[in-house]
């Protein structure tokens, strides 16, 4: 039978997980450690079974593992389909008894939603399970009317987020390594945070924000998309106040770039699974092209930040994206692969052996 799916032009693909990972350091003209490091980024979408949902998400982490990938990062949200994972820590605790090595992130965990001190005793948990391998990453919940249901359920003001941010980062961060008053007396977390604190990032699409997590020497992590400009050129700047803030006492900047990426033997190739995957998934792409024709979907792809076509296509993408190459760790999306599916384990493995060694090096 023939071949079907975005790689069919380009004949079978084999994913080999069980051989050695390839090495992601180093090749034979360069040292690929001045590079970002490789990240798959898991939104986790609801399937019919929800079981398979995070089954799907835990394969696709077992796979990045083999594959050598250095992180794998998981969204969280509430009352979405799009992110059908309300409690990333749980999950993550889940992967930490799954895994050997590698690095198990949140990407990111609403504050609004939660008691900073609940969070805090939680990754305390999973960075012990996971034998300290936790990247706590931390924010506002997404914009664009996102997140207002959920700010509406948890009876919160969403005009406040900013606050509410604020507020909850001090207390998270206080939690974390410091007594807790309990009254009389002060109390503590249990088991200790470790150097947790050393692996907070903050996510953000503002100015303020970037600039308090480089005054605090935290991480700093950027969306897929921005709502209005080229996601590189609208996020460099907010690397830019980061970097001039920076509090180098405690370590080294971290930034990490969201990308969406869709791969195929084309550009056209690229284009009709796009086509397809809307067609069969209209739910799963709530922001849309207008029309289902090869030129408005193109169009909406690059409106989108969405690296597409073959390897080639992509890495020439990326390296033209100002803040990819100034990213330390890249967090890779697949939107238009199905979870669970032959082609998302290729498109892993296409990123690690075609795409990332291809990538320039991150600029200073």
């Amino acid at each position: 039978m023939a071949a079907t799916g975005p790689f069919s032009d380009q004949g079978a693909r084999t994913l080999s997980t069980a051989s050695a990972a390839p090495d992601l350091t180093t090749d034979a003209n360069e040292n690929l450690t001045d590079r970002g490091e490789l990240s798959i980024f898991l939104a986790t979408p609801a399937v019919a079974d929800p079981r398979d949902t995070y089954r799907f998400a835990l394969n696709s982490i077992l796979t990045a593992e083999a594959l050598g990938y250095s992180y794998a990062w998981v969204a969280e949200a509430h009352f979405n389909p799009l992110i059908a994972l309300p409690a990333a820590l749980t999950f993550l605790a889940a992967a930490a008894q799954a895994t050997d090595r590698i690095r198990l992130g949140t990407a990111v965990v609403p504050l609004a939603f939660d008691n900073p001190i609940r969070v805090a005793e939680t990754a305390a948990i999973v960075n012990a399970l996971s034998d300290y391998r936790l990247e706590l990453g931390v924010g506002k919940g997404n914009p664009r009317g996102f997140s207002t249901d959920t700010y509406n359920a948890f009876g919160l003001d969403e005009a406040k987020r900013n606050e509410i941010f604020d507020d909850a980062v001090a207390a998270l961060k206080a939690a974390l390594g410091e007594p807790i008053p309990a009254g009389d007396k002060e109390v503590a977390i249990f088991p200790p945070a470790g150097d947790l604190l050393d692996r907070i990032w903050q996510a953000t699409g503002d100015h303020a924000t970037a600039v308090a997590a480089g005054r605090a020497g935290d991480g700093l992590m950027l969306f897929r998309t921005v709502s209005d400009g080229i996601a590189g050129e609208v996020q460099s700047p907010l690397i830019d106040s980061y970097l001039e803030q920076f509090d180098h006492s405690g370590g080294q900047p971290r930034i990490g770039i969201s990308r969406s990426l869709l791969i195929a033997s084309s550009r056209e190739q690229a284009i009709a699974t796009a086509v397809a995957d809307f067609e069969a998934r209209p739910d799963s792409h709530p922001f849309g092209p207008e029309s289902l024709d090869a030129e408005s979907v193109a169009e909406f792809l690059i409106k989108a930040d969405v690296a597409f076509g073959s390897a080639d296509d992509v890495v020439e993408a990326l390296n033209l994206d100002a803040a990819v190459a100034r990213s330390t760790t890249y967090l890779f999306n697949l939107p238009y692969t199905p979870a669970g599916s032959s082609a998302q384990d290729e498109a892993l493995e296409i990123i690690a052996t075609e795409i990332y060694p291809q990538l320039r090096s991150k600029v200073s």
